[in-house]
């Protein structure tokens, strides 16, 4: 939801879960998360963890916070935004119990059309001799492609069809608990998920060849009113997953399938032998179903407790809360691959021979400790929330800290210290305030703190007496606004980059020099990249300001917001830095970055009877800005990237095709290449007649990014259904694969054997 003052009072308890690999980073990277431009922090019941640990049928309720005002307690992450999702929690009466049962079937919605061997054949010739080279297929060679009259010289094989299915099962369960009394109240919740892979398997193999996922969920909720002041809350989660794929790897499969062309080799040779070529020594189908397995396992154990005290015997509305976490993530692979002979089979006059291509590797039996970590948190905070008539006041001083700890590095450990107060008079006029100090050690010990603040007003005009005759149709029209000044700094330190590293040189591929240029084999140690003993967190000046509003009896609402986040000091590398000192340069906070936009939310809900309807639409536009960048001079204002949206691609600009040889000598020259007729020609950007790096300029768009949704749903009698429907306009995304250079990846050149 956008940020009103009704949400600025989000209680922010972090914790941390991030994924293995990473020293410091929220786990939501792996799946594309975006909000306003920025990875959002991903916090479920206090803990940041990646959001795909999350049961679905556990979740009560999602938020969406984005201004500063509501971010700011995260301090040294508070730049980014917050998706909070709060999962169901215990709740007093007689035990109940719920059992979900889903199954699904799983399948591509387009898969590729490769070319037929004898049209992939035909263009190949023509790429040769554009490029001034012998064809390499005959018209005997069409031929036999057309008419699959030679098969294991000649083949057709449709890769796709042979190493992937139409469709694979999907199955998930959960199991829950819920119940107690006044004082003490339970909730247990089991899940299993089972999701198989596209993959072909072998009916043969005593193993599972195919990509698998299977995962394991516990969530144990107990709450206990220990006396009528005194609370306390514990949760225990757990996750056990288990991954298998094939031994030669998803990803090495899936890329070979993306480039193999179908004239690459028979599945198999003629006396059954896998098939393939002296540059082509690993079969694919071979890859996928008899390549042995690698199991991914991963391990996740975590414990939060709150405490809660009412001091309102003391001070009416004062109240103590005190929270902790620990958690402890492991993963580890099973390697138990291998790799089987291929063999080239050549026909000659009068008998077939097989060559061996490639090499045998026996299965591995090998244990991999892949990543370790511990997570430690506790939080304070002392609360005040009173009412005095018309005037509201909340306030609140909060402390914590959080530690990390991955494999054998030394902890990362972050400290934040806030206070937040709050006022509104009569439910018309909000203001807010808050004050964050936060810390990180990873920085010099002189840098390790900053400063960062949010403030927010709002006002509700329907509130006010002269609207009371509003009333009837309008029941909300509150005006809104925070600016404050939040920071990235832990996700992006580095592991003490402020001081400068050394690595040990063993002396394999070359020792140190002794004297002269006679390399000796001793062993010594070389500086790594330059440090930046000034390295700090990142800034933002973030600014929102919005609407909300109601109109008859809460049926229609509409909310509307404005943003202008500019992000600065971001980490760069120099783009005037050269190369004479001989080490990479480390990155500065020099960059400067804005995103600003505009987002609208309309919804419409009522109901007849029993039937409960509602239709919700939202859109938003997101314009963005490198305002500063260090890079080298450019003489032309097409090269610069400074002013350019974030991200905006670089490269030559298309001007048609050549339509004839004429045409095409007379063109501007690109080094190492003869263009001909059919070719691409590229714009002569400063009419020098060549074309290079001066004729760079942006290949994507600059008009702004555009996101559209609509979500329909009902619900009657305990039935429910709903439909979202979203898109978003003027995205480019650049294709940087096989599937764009075929002919340039000499190993797919494939003589056929005659």
């Amino acid at each position: 939801m956008p940020a009103t003052a009704d949400n600025f009072d989000v209680d922010i308890f972090v914790g941390n879960i991030p994924k293995p690999g990473a020293r410091e980073s929220s786990d939501n990277t792996e799946i594309g998360l975006s909000l306003r431009g920025q990875t959002p922090v991903v916090i479920v019941d206090g803990v940041q963890r990646e959001v795909f640990s999350i049961d679905p049928e556990n979740i009560e309720s999602i938020s969406v916070l984005k201004d500063a005002m509501s971010t700011i307690l995260l301090g040294q992450r508070s730049s980014r935004g917050v998706l909070l999702v709060t999962t169901k929690r215990a709740r007093a009466g007689k035990p109940r119990l719920s059992l979900t049962a889903q199954t699904g079937v799983q399948e591509s919605l387009k898969m590729p059309k490769p070319l037929p061997s004898w049209q992939y054949a035909y263009l190949l010739n023509e790429a040769l001799m554009n490029d001034g080279k012998e064809p390499l297929y005959k018209e005997a060679d069409f031929d036999a492609y057309r008419n699959n009259s030679s098969p294991y010289t000649h083949p057709n094989v449709n890769w796709y069809d042979e190493i992937l299915r139409s469709n694979a099962p999907l199955s998930r369960y959960n199991l829950n608990i819920n119940g107690g009394g006044n004082v003490a109240r339970y909730s247990v919740s089991l899940n299993y998920t089972d999701q198989q892979g596209m993959f072909r398997s072998s009916p043969g193999a005593n193993y599972n060849t195919n990509a698998r996922l299977k995962r394991y969920l516990v969530n144990a909720d107990l709450d206990v009113d220990v006396t009528e002041n005194f609370g306390v809350g514990l949760q225990l989660f757990g996750r056990l997953q288990e991954g298998t794929q094939p031994g030669a790897g998803m990803s090495g499969i899936l890329n070979t399938l993306l480039a193999l062309p179908n004239n690459a080799y028979p599945v198999r040779n003629l006396n059954g032998s896998w098939a393939g070529t002296s540059n082509l020594d690993n079969n694919l189908l071979s890859q996928a179903i008899n390549s042995g397995y690698i199991q991914d396992n991963s391990k996740d154990v975590m414990a939060n407790i709150s405490l809660r005290y009412n001091l309102g015997d003391w001070i009416k509305g004062l109240s103590l809360r005190g929270a902790g976490n620990i958690a402890i993530q492991s993963a580890n692979a099973i390697d138990r691959s291998k790799q089987e002979l291929v063999y080239r089979m050549v026909v000659t006059q009068g008998d077939t021979l097989y060559g061996r291509a490639g090499k045998a590797i026996s299965q591995r039996n090998s244990f991999i400790s892949v990543f370790n970590a511990q997570y430690l948190f506790g939080q304070v905070s002392l609360n005040y929330d009173r009412q005095f008539g018309d005037h509201g006041v909340t306030a609140m001083l909060l402390a914590d800290q959080r530690q990390t700890l991955f494999n054998y590095d030394l902890p990362g450990r972050s400290t934040n210290i806030s206070g937040k107060a709050s006022y509104n008079y009569g439910g018309r006029y909000f203001v807010d305030g808050a004050l964050n100090r936060s810390g990180f050690n990873r920085y010099r010990p002189d840098r390790q703190w900053g400063t960062f603040f949010a403030i927010g007003a709002g006002w509700d005009i329907a509130a006010e007496q002269f609207m009371r005759g509003a009333g009837n149709w309008l029941q909300q029209l509150k005006l809104r606004g925070t600016y404050g000044h939040t920071g990235n700094g832990i996700d992006n330190s580095g592991y003490y980059i402020w001081r400068q590293g050394f690595s040990e040189n063993n002396g394999v591929g070359g020792g140190i020099y002794e004297q002269g240029t006679v390399r000796s084999p001793a062993s010594g140690f070389r500086e790594n990249a330059l440090a930046n003993p000034n390295i700090s967190w990142e800034n933002a000046r973030k600014l929102d300001a919005g609407v909300d509003a109601a109109f008859f009896n809460g049926r229609l609402q509409v909310t509307a917001d404005y943003y202008h986040d500019r992000y600065e000091d971001l980490l760069q590398v120099r783009g005037k830095s050269i190369a004479l000192v001989g080490a990479g340069y480390p990155a500065e906070n020099i960059g400067t970055n804005l995103y600003e936009g505009g987002e609208l939310t309309l919804t419409y809900q009522g109901r007849i009877n029993a039937f409960n309807y509602f239709i919700t639409a939202n859109g938003s536009v997101e314009q963005t800005k490198v305002i500063y960048m260090d890079e080298q001079r450019r003489d032309y204002a097409w090269n610069k990237r400074t002013g350019q949206p974030v991200g905006m691609p670089f490269g030559y600009v298309a001007d048609g095709f050549f339509q004839s040889a004429e045409e095409a000598r007379g063109s501007a020259v690109i080094a190492g290449y003869k263009p001909l007729p059919g070719d691409i020609r590229y714009k002569d950007l400063n009419g020098d007649g060549v074309i290079d790096q001066f004729d760079e300029a942006p290949i994507g768009t600059h008009k702004p990014r555009i996101y559209y949704g609509v979500t329909v749903g009902f619900s009657w009698k305990g039935l429910e259904a709903s439909v979202l429907l979203q898109g978003v306009e003027n995205r480019t995304n650049y294709v940087a694969n096989f599937a764009r250079s075929r002919f340039s990846v000499r190993e797919f050149y494939v003589r056929p054997g005659l």
